[in-house]
């Protein structure tokens, strides 16, 4: 609408300065029309710039977009695609070059998760170790958190927060889900007990609190099973309920 009303207004000068032509005679109405197409050149060239800021805004957007979607990206699906269409080191495949914190800083639905692990200082503590198996919530998974208990988990790094982490982290061992089949539980990094159950491609984890989406990716010292619930150990379960409540 922009453009069209300032092809108008270009239109309605033209036409004024060609009667005025008209009216003057030969020599200035040569004058006029030079002044009319100069007219609508500026009109033309002020459109274009209008629509390239429409599509930088449009671009900008989209970027914003993309990011606060990954919370929205929660099926197996979805996911996947969006692991794909991330940057290279951040895909299914780029993913296997890397040890594991670091691989997951670069997969596009594992931001917050990347982020709580910075927080709890155990990015080289994850990078270094010989072997684990890593269930790691999604974007999408935090998401479900409630506010109050991502809170106090943030809140308390090296307690809370790292409690939380290592129940989703068993190590000295890289177990593909053929290996998970045969198990009920699994001791995690923390000590705790974490409890699992396979039934056919269904792998269900703490009670069925939390399921995994995409099994059996590998990293160069881990294998990732990105899942959608965060997990939290039956004793800090109950501390940050009771925080949450403010009792």
């Amino acid at each position: 609408m922009q453009r069209n009303l300032k092809w108008k207004g270009a239109l309605g000068l033209f036409l004024a300065l060609s009667l005025t032509a008209a009216a003057c005679g030969g020599d200035d109405d040569d004058e006029a029309t030079d002044a009319g197409n100069d007219t609508a050149t500026t009109a033309d060239a002020s459109s274009e710039t209008t629509m390239a800021g429409d599509d930088t805004a449009m671009d900008s957007g989209s970027a914003s977009g993309a990011a606060a979607s990954s919370a929205e990206t929660c099926d197996a699906d979805a996911i996947v695609e969006a692991v794909e269409g991330g940057s290279e080191e951040g895909t299914l495949a780029g993913m296997t070059d890397d040890p594991v914190a670091t691989a997951a800083s670069n997969n596009p639905v594992l931001t917050t998760l990347t982020a709580a692990v910075t927080e709890a200082g155990l990015v080289d503590t994850l990078n270094s170790a010989p072997a684990l198996t890593v269930f790691a919530p999604t974007d999408c998974a935090f998401a479900g958190v409630d506010t109050a208990t991502l809170d106090a988990a943030m809140a308390d790094p090296t307690g809370l927060l790292t409690d939380v982490l290592g129940y989703h982290v068993i190590p000295g061992e890289q177990l593909s889900s053929e290996d998970l089949a045969g198990k009920d539980s699994l001791e995690t990094f923390t000590g705790a007990t974490l409890p699992i159950e396979v039934d056919g491609d269904t792998i269900s984890l703490n009670g069925g609190t939390a399921s995994v989406v995409v099994p059996d990716i590998q990293t160069a010292n881990a294998t990732v099973y990105l899942i959608d619930e965060v997990m939290l150990p039956p004793d800090d379960a109950a501390a940050t309920a009771t925080t949450a409540s403010g009792m």
